[in-house]
């Protein structure tokens, strides 16, 4: 039945109705279920139970072979989240569950941010680790060469992580049980996710050193990288610790990085990569010296290594070459070729030049096929040579080596030929194996007077293992070891293994028999040696040349060993060594307190830089029972102390001993005696007497007996003081841990310095005043120490003679003050000098010569009179001396900045009669290593300027000084009056003569020649009771090329006779110990007054050809003119051996010739008295000259002879003279013009004082001189 319209509306509003009400109630229940889905994630948040819920969700959640256990919880997931107990473990194989990571915490605490959870970021405000362990499993993954750029890490965590604040208190990381590094602290931010990573000021501090790093790696950006990180590595005894640091910047086709550092010195690396996808790269490497004992906190090495690596390279392929140097040895690597593509390494070749010859390898490495990998490397050597001395001939040696197959199955041969003068020998070698293990099918060594047969095997995996099998049938050791030539037989086994506690190895060595000749010596001997840990047990006995040895025992946790020496030659045993050793020793008793028996006398012991002319220890000396006496003696011992004579005397047990010992040194003698008493395990005892003797000084000896005591943690010493003759006192005291050691010194004599200052060079004695105090305290911190010194002094100074008013140097208020602890020391010193100057000064460095060095000395001081000890010449200097000067680098290597400036300098010369005046000196320092210098000063109307550099950093960089001038007065005296133009460079550098080159140009100059005399020289029979001190050194080496320049009319000479001028040039040089040569010419002009007339100097040459400055060849010709007759006098030869004749124009003979020069006039117009005068003219002329006359001298006993200067005359003598004491001379003359006969009488006084009377027939003269000689 059809509805009416009204029933259809009534409907329709029914089901709207319903709708209404159905979507009411849907909405209701959404509502609802959002509010609970919002409690129950706020339940699970931030409540104890939600949270148990998660974690229990979390565990069963993880993947097979993965657990996560906790002992407790606190706080909500939302956090702040602290678990404890926690330990994570997760085995990738479950077949394989040893090969597991396991990481445990105490303690994890976690703030978590809630809301990045929903775009996949772990977001952590806070994360805090403490006492954490981290245990990795060896990597079982196969060997892969590397690839561009695909073998550079990724980065795909399965969550976006972030954290602003990571802290790690305690995390020690292991693998496979063995210790990795153990983390003490570290923190920083950390924000990774896939394809990018950033660490934000990242620092771990752990047993193996502290690191930083800080900067994005990004490989999703074409690994984009700006990265910088450092690390400092630890080290011990002192050393200078480790520090290098890494930079890398740029992407996968431009990339640059830099490795510096110091290890210990400094050292460098750098990498620069572009292009792509075949890019472009090159590689440097230095480090001159480089300890790898560093990087593992070893013992220092004595031969660190010198690197120098290069390498250029496309792509894959690279062109190595460098060199490396350790000690003796050196290896370059020459130009070489290395190419790495597709997991296929290609060596074609390397070369390497080492031991005199050069080594090739070349081969390759294919890695692409898992199945199918090969390699194939051939190693030839050409030319190697070792050894080399008057007893061990050279050994030449050529090589072949090859190596072949699969990694899992190889083979291996080689063949070495060795010639040794005249005698070939043959090595051959053939094993197989595979990547765990290698069979030793032969090693066979074959020579002409013997065998070495030897077969075995070698395990690397799981531990090393080895057993070897070797017979000799003559073998001679001389062909490897040149130094050990022979011919030996016998048989040879040694099994050994690594143990399983990684605590060394199990080992044995048994030689039943070994019999021949070793380096010329008969052999016999035998040998059964087993290793377990570190226990050793032995039987060896040595029969070889004049030494007879055995030695029998164990060395483990007890000690029981005996030896006997019938004798013992050092020389039988190693080249170089010597000295024989005769007796018997014996060690009984646990390791660390073994009862000593000895009876052993040594003579002439030397091996290496120990040595020891006579040794002698006889007697027994128990450790805990019994009673002993064990005396030693030794003389000319070298242990890196030079020991004279040394005796100890020890008498009693270890535990409970009596001590007497003596000891002489190079720097002084010591003495002591004393006890020693063993309680538990605290040792005790008394210094009863102690006496140091220095080699220069009064001896110090201790005032009273002290106590002392020590158990290996705390000990204390009472107060011992060491006094002195000179009143000064040392003292100290200790009780560690609590109180340290303390060490004071209450007004400590400056005078007790004064036999170790250098000596004057007018030997007078440094007289110093004042005292000082001193402090030093050292006190534990931990497991180290630190300590500090104080010394002061309220004033103090030193004088130049006892009578002096005022002193050279004096000071006020001097504080000095040092810290220091295993690894720096560091020090400051202050005070006031010379009244009104200052100086201070800080320093602090580390303890070995690669330390890092710092500090700053300032100073300021206008009182100059110090500088008269550096030149006895310099007299009353003043001036202004400021400074201020920082240093750097290290102590090996430091450099110097800042400057130092003396302003206003004035000071007298008064052996010159100079007035230096208006002085002005700067030294620049520079970080470089070296020092600019400018300075100049006035004297007269010039002024000399002084400018050049210093360097301080190695003997190559000497001091270089330019010395130029204008005007400079050099000399302003009666007899020597100088003005010079100088333009001289001067070298100096260490352990090399100093170098003076240059010209000096003479502006102008007045000589009086009759001042410049010099002195006479000693008769033979004259004894000096102050001779020179034959220790005192020599001055330093002269190198010198200097050249004198001598204007016309600058020089002008007046003495003797001689009114003139000196011109021309002059090259003077000087190498050490060669004679000084001259080349060039002086050119002499004027007039001369002889034989009682003037004469004019028309030639007047001194002539050098590369001669001896000594010996110019002589050119001189004086003359006058008389009428129509002209008269000379000639001067021809070397100085040495001049010739000297007369002669005239127009020609005549010699004795008319002398007439015309002498009296002007001729021969048969000269009276009586004019012919003597002639005849003693013609006599000193035959005589050949004052130089002759000397000669003469010399053979008649004279101590001088020659033409002499008699003012009682007034004129020239021919004279003789002697000393008939080192203070009376007494001369006779006789005038060379004939006037009359002079008798001297010279006496000398003190102080340059002499008293000179001279008689002679017309008049009689007295005189008082003093002369000061420079």
């Amino acid at each position: 039945m059809p509805l009416t319209p009204e029933q259809r509306a009534e409907r329709a509003a029914a089901r709207r109705a319903l709708a209404r009400k159905v979507a009411f109630r849907s909405l209701l229940g959404a509502f609802a279920l959002v509010v609970l889905a919002i409690a129950l994630v706020y339940w699970l948040l931030t409540t104890v139970g939600g949270r148990d819920v998660l974690l229990a969700q979390v565990v069963s959640r993880l993947p097979a072979g993965a657990s996560l256990t906790w002992q407790s919880a606190e706080g909500p997931v939302s956090g702040p989240l602290t678990m404890h107990g926690v330990r994570f473990v997760y085995a990738s194989d479950p077949a394989q569950p040893t090969k597991r990571i396991v990481f445990t915490a105490k303690t994890i605490f976690v703030d978590p941010a809630i809301r990045p959870l929903l775009g996949r970021t772990l977001r952590l405000d806070a994360l805090d680790v403490r006492g954490a362990t981290l245990e990795l499993p060896e990597s079982d993954e196969p060997f892969e060469f590397p690839r561009w750029p695909e073998s550079l890490p990724k980065i795909e965590p399965p969550l976006a992580l972030e954290a602003d604040t990571i802290r790690i208190d305690g995390l020690r990381l292991t693998q496979s049980g063995v210790p990795t590094i153990a983390i003490r602290q570290a923190g920083g931010g950390l924000r990774a996710s896939r394809g990018l990573l950033h660490v934000e000021h990242v620092t771990v501090d752990s047993d193996l050193g502290r690191f930083a790093m800080h900067g994005d790696y990004v490989p999703r950006e074409r690994y984009r990288t700006d990265f910088v990180a450092t690390a400092v590595l630890p080290t011990q005894g002192g050393r200078t610790a480790p520090r290098f640091g890494i930079v890398a910047r740029g992407d996968v086709a431009k990339l640059d990085i830099a490795v510096a550092g110091r290890l210990p010195a400094p050292a460098q690396a750098t990498f620069t990569l572009r292009g792509e996808p075949d890019p472009r790269w090159h590689l440097r490497a230095k480090a001159p010296v480089l300890d790898l004992s560093l990087l593992s906190g070893g013992e220092p090495s004595e031969t660190p290594l010198a690197v120098e690596l290069r390498a250029d390279g496309l792509g894959g392929s690279a062109t190595i070459q460098g060199s490396v140097r350790q000690g003796d040895l050196r290896a370059v690597i020459q130009p070489s070729k290395v190419r790495l593509d597709d997991k296929v390494l290609t060596v074609e070749p390397l070369i390497i030049d080492a031991l005199d010859g050069r080594t090739r390898l070349q081969g390759f490495a294919d890695l692409r096929d898992p199945n199918r990998q090969r390699l194939r490397f051939a190693i030839n050597a050409r030319g190697l040579r070792w050894g080399g001395t008057a007893d061990a001939p050279a050994v030449v040696a050529d090589a072949d080596f090859g190596i072949a197959g699969r990694p899992d199955l190889w083979a291996a041969k080689g063949e070495g030929r060795f010639l040794r003068e005249n005698q070939r020998a043959t090595l051959i070698f053939d094993a197989r194996g595979d990547t765990v293990h290698a069979v030793v099918n032969a090693l066979q060594a074959r020579m002409p007077n013997g065998t070495l047969d030897a077969k075995g095997d070698v395990r690397w995996s799981p531990a090393l293992a080895w057993q070897l099998d070797a017979t000799l049938a003559g073998f001679d050791p001389g062909y490897f070891v040149p130094a050990f030539p022979g011919r030996v037989q016998g048989r040879l086994t040694t099994r050994g293994n690594a143990r399983s506690d990684g605590q060394g190895f199990d080992a044995t060595l048994d030689a039943p028999s070994l019999r021949g000749t070793l380096r010329g010596r008969p052999l016999d001997a035998r040998a059964k040696v087993a290793l377990h840990g570190s226990d050793v047990e032995g039987d060896v006995a040595l029969s070889l040349g004049g030494s007879r040895a055995t030695a029998k025992g164990r060395v483990g946790a007890t000690l029981a060993v005996d030896a006997r020496f019938e004798p013992l030659r050092l020389d039988d045993l190693m080249p170089g060594a010597g000295g024989v050793l005769r007796g018997t020793a014996s060690l009984r008793g646990p390791r660390a307190t073994p009862d000593i028996q000895a009876d052993l006398t040594g003579e002439a012991l030397h091996w290496g830089d120990y040595r020891a002319a006579s040794l002698r220890a006889n007697g027994r000396l128990p450790w805990r029972n019994g009673s002993g006496v064990l005396h030693v003696e030794a003389r000319d011992v070298e242990a890196g102390l030079a020991v004279s004579h040394l005796v100890v005397d020890a008498r009693g047990a270890m535990e409970r001993l009596s001590l007497d010992a003596t000891a002489d040194t190079a720097y002084g003698g010591a003495t002591l005696s004393g006890d020693a008493v063993k309680r538990g395990a605290q040792w005790g005892g008394t210094l009863s007497t102690l006496r140091l003797s220095p080699m220069k000084g009064s001896p110090w000896a201790l005032d009273r007996p002290t106590t002392w005591r020590w158990d290996g943690r705390n000990g204390a010493l009472s107060n011992a003081c060491l006094s002195t003759e000179g009143g000064g006192a040392l003292c100290a005291s200790a009780d560690w841990p609590r109180r340290g050691l303390d060490v004071r010194a209450d007004r400590l004599p400056l005078q007790l310095a004064t036999p170790w200052l250098p000596p004057r060079d007018d030997d007078r004695p440094w007289l110093l005043h004042g005292d000082l105090q001193l402090v030093g305290q050292l006190r534990p911190v931990g497991n180290a120490w630190r300590g500090n010194v104080r010394v002061a002094s309220a004033d103090g100074g030193m004088r130049n003679s006892e009578r002096s008013r005022r002193d050279l140097i004096s000071y006020t208020g001097l504080q000095f003050e040092a810290q220091f602890d295993p690894q720096r020391i560091s020090a400051t010193l202050g005070t006031t000098f010379n009244e009104d100057g200052r100086v201070d000064a800080r320093i602090a460095t580390g303890w070995d010569e690669y330390a890092p060095l710092s500090g700053q000395v300032t100073l300021r001081t206008d009182s100059l009179t110090w500088m008269e000890l550096l030149s006895p010449d310099i007299v009353e200097p003043t001036g202004l001396i400021e400074g201020n000067i920082a240093l750097g680098g290290t102590r090996a290597q430091p450099t110097l900045g800042g400057q130092a400036h003396l302003s206003n300098f004035q000071a007298d010369v008064p052996s010159l009669a100079l007035e230096l005046h208006d002085g002005d000196v700067r030294l620049d320092a520079l970080q470089d290593g070296t020092a600019r210098i400018a300075g100049s000063i006035r004297s007269g109307e010039g002024t000399l300027q002084v400018n050049g550099s210093l360097g301080w950093r190695g003997d190559d960089t000497p001091l270089v000084l330019n010395v130029t001038g204008d005007k400079v007065l050099a000399a302003d005296t009666r007899d020597l009056h100088a003005v010079i133009a100088p333009n001289v460079t001067v070298r100096y550098a260490a352990k090399q003569p100093l170098e003076v080159t240059g010209t000096v140009t003479v502006q102008e100059a007045r000589i009086a020649l009759e001042g410049l005399e010099g002195g006479v020289t000693r008769s033979p029979d004259v004894v000096v009771l102050d001779p020179v001190d034959p220790k005192r050194t020599a001055a330093s080496p002269l190198s010198l090329d200097l050249t004198l320049v001598l204007p016309e009319d600058a020089v002008a000479l007046n003495g003797f006779g001689l009114d003139g001028t000196l011109t021309g040039q002059l090259r003077v040089r000087q190498r050490p110990g060669r004679e000084m040569v001259g080349d060039g010419t002086l050119e002499v002009g004027g007039t001369y007054k002889a034989y009682g007339q003037k004469l004019s100097v028309s030639r007047g040459e001194l002539i050098w050809s590369n001669a001896a400055i000594v010996d110019p060849l002589l050119n001189i010709r004086a003359e006058r003119v008389v009428g129509d007759v002209t008269a000379g006098i000639q001067v021809r030869g070397h100085a040495t051996s001049p010739q000297a004749e007369v002669w005239a124009e127009p020609a005549m003979d010699e004795s008319e010739a002398l007439s015309y020069l002498v009296l002007g006039r001729p021969l048969s117009t000269a009276s009586s008295d004019e012919g003597r005068q002639l005849d003693a003219a013609s006599a000193a002329l035959s005589a050949g000259g004052g130089l002759l006359a000397s000669q003469l001298a010399t053979r008649l006993g004279f101590d001088d002879a020659g033409v002499m200067d008699s003012r009682a005359l007034g004129g020239n003598v021919f004279g003789v003279g002697k000393y008939l004491s080192p203070k009376l001379y007494v001369g006779y003359g006789v005038s060379l013009l004939g006037t009359g006969q002079v008798l001297t009488l010279k006496y000398l006084l003190r102080k340059g004082f002499d008293i000179q009377i001279e008689s002679s027939t017309i008049e009689n003269r007295g005189s008082v001189n003093w002369r000061k000689e420079k």
